[in-house]
């Protein structure tokens, strides 16, 4: 997947709602703009996305376990404390 297409594909994810984010769990949320690169990169230099299993730890609202999904990753787990991440994810 072309790294332009990945990112029109995240573009539909939700956000995380800043008035969810919790400040001692040092949240930050990850845009679709940097997740595509994160992704593809990790993808076209490394091969550690297609056909391989990846864990997101901390994974948030799951921004970079989708991107994986979408690049073709054999299976994705997405884990986080935040129980309001995870249902948004």
């Amino acid at each position: 997947m072309r790294r332009r297409d990945l990112e029109s594909a995240l573009q539909q994810v939700r956000p995380f709602d800043k008035s969810l984010q919790k400040a001692e769990l040092e949240q930050y949320p990850t845009s679709p703009h940097i997740a595509s690169h994160i992704i593809h990169t990790a993808e076209a230099s490394f091969g550690d996305i297609g056909d391989c299993a990846v864990v997101d730890l901390g994974c948030g609202t799951g921004m970079l376990s989708i991107a994986s999904a979408l690049a073709g990753a054999s299976s994705v787990l997405g884990v986080d404390a935040d129980t309001d991440a995870i249902s948004i994810a």
